[in-house]
């Protein structure tokens, strides 16, 4: 190997003279496309990148965002300091980002079923609540939501709005609870990506909210919905017409 070449120089490149091909090449592998995806949806820094992607290394992240660089894609923003500052996508790589989705949308309809365990992460799901946070729906005045998930790959977490916005934080920093939300991760997963309605998980007990009756009414509009709810509706619809044993996550 020689010095200086990382593991993304070392894929094999696509010789056939076709646009298709090229396309192939840049959005071929496993991350790139999830590293679009986070970029799309407001990621800059290192670390938000990360966090929404946990299943890639730290090291292999540096590398695909240093070959996007290269490509043209994703450039460096600039600071007040003139030090380089977050990740943000570059004319090319936003025209990328209705591709990247396009494919979502394709996935959610005809390749995806109700979440199984190994696809559960609690913490990912919190991560993917404060992404889905609509500025418009929160309340304005500060408020702080405890997350407890259940289950399989359950996590805790905090959902802290002010006017800022909503941020998460993985520690308790001690501040009043205004609402608990206890959930069963698989069940949430349902509701986050629109197969399930959240009055649905409610009423069949796998959701239960402490807290003053305002704030556990609005909770659930506080969030955008899914862009894949209605393929992921139908696709779950679909496997369930299919195989009428396929059941829900497990309470």
């Amino acid at each position: 190997m020689q010095p200086g070449r990382g593991e993304d120089d070392q894929v094999p490149r696509y010789t056939d003279y076709c646009p298709i091909a090229t396309g192939v090449d840049v959005l071929g592998d496993r991350w790139t496309p999830l590293v679009i995806r986070e970029l799309t949806v407001g990621s800059a820094g290192f670390n938000e990148i990360h966090r929404g992607i946990p299943r890639i290394s730290r090291t292999l992240l540096a590398q695909r965002l240093r070959t996007l660089e290269r490509r043209g894609l994703v450039r460096r923003q600039a600071t007040s300091t003139g030090r380089a500052g977050g990740y943000e996508l570059t004319t090319a790589g936003e025209a990328l980002s209705p591709i990247v989705w396009a494919m979502g949308h394709w996935a959610a309809e005809w390749m995806f079923t109700d979440p199984t365990e190994d696809e559960w992460d609690g913490m990912t799901l919190i991560w993917r609540l404060h992404q889905s946070a609509n500025p418009e729906k929160l309340p304005k005045t500060r408020t702080v939501v405890h997350l407890l998930l259940t289950g399989a790959s359950g996590a805790e977490g905090w959902l802290n709005v002010d006017a800022e916005g909503m941020t998460v934080c993985k520690d308790d920093q001690g501040h009043d609870v205004d609402l608990a939300v206890e959930g069963d991760t698989g069940h949430m997963y349902r509701w986050l990506t629109g197969i399930a309605p959240f009055r649905e998980l409610i009423a069949e007990g796998h959701v239960r909210l402490i807290g003053p009756s305002r704030l556990a009414r609005a909770f659930p509009t506080w969030f955008l919905p899914s862009p894949f709810a209605t393929q992921m509706r139908q696709s779950s619809r679909r496997a369930r017409a299919q195989d009428p044993g396929v059941t829900t996550p497990a309470s």
